[in-house]
């Protein structure tokens, strides 16, 4: 499937998901296990790592919704401190369909190289960009989703050599002392990289059925 065609199928997708309808949940599931059954999931440990990282936002959705949203109380005894039926329900397809995008997200970086995504993301944002504009902002979005991985190792270092369980301030301030100057040394490192922007090539017209028949496929479950 050519790069462009996966950027746009993913767009389309995530905004299926936005609706948080239950039917399109389970298709999305479906989809999301035959895709990664046939490329032998890839990285799974990262995407365990990337949903986990959103458990707090997971949990304030959960409550957002279980004690906002009008209806049956889920616990009688609790009265009005008990959350409603029709809350949690509402905030478990919520917190679904945000780990369904990310695992979405996750197998669309799995699959494709920066040599592939940077011209599909030049190539999606043509329509609303300048040529300068379109480069230095998919350079931007590369370059910010390849920080997060390098920032990570670092962050992991950090806390080995001083452990949050020590909750004093000194080791708070040596370990985001010790964090900011590696991200330092490393973006010194990485300032001469130069980015090669691939010449984007059009893809096969016989794919664009893949995302249209998304869209279609969303707009009759909607």
């Amino acid at each position: 499937m050519h790069p462009l065609i996966r950027v746009v199928t993913l767009l389309i997708f995530i905004a299926g998901l936005a609706f948080a309808r239950p039917l399109f949940l389970v298709a999305g599931i479906g989809l999301l296990l035959v895709l990664n059954i046939l490329v032998g999931f890839p990285a799974p440990d990262r995407l365990l790592q990337m949903v986990s990282r959103l458990r707090w936002l997971f949990l304030a959705i959960l409550l957002v919704y279980g004690w906002w949203t009008p209806g049956v109380e889920l616990f009688p005894a609790m009265g009005s401190w008990s959350p409603t039926s029709e809350g949690i329900f509402t905030g478990l397809l919520r917190v679904l369909s945000l780990v369904l995008i990310v695992a979405a997200v996750h197998l669309l970086l799995q699959l494709t190289s920066r040599n592939e995504l940077l011209p599909a993301i030049m190539q999606t944002i043509r329509p609303v960009t300048t040529e300068a504009a379109r480069t230095r902002l998919a350079v931007r979005i590369l370059l910010t989703l390849e920080a997060v991985a390098q920032v990570q190792p670092l962050v992991s270092e950090s806390l080995k050599k001083h452990p949050l369980s020590d909750v004093r301030l000194t080791t708070l301030g040596d370990a985001a002392r010790t964090l900011y100057n590696d991200v330092l040394e490393r973006a010194a490192r990485s300032g001469t990289e130069v980015i090669d922007v691939p010449a984007p090539d059009a893809p096969p017209l016989w794919q664009w059925l893949i995302p249209t028949g998304l869209l279609v496929a969303i707009y009759l479950i909607i």
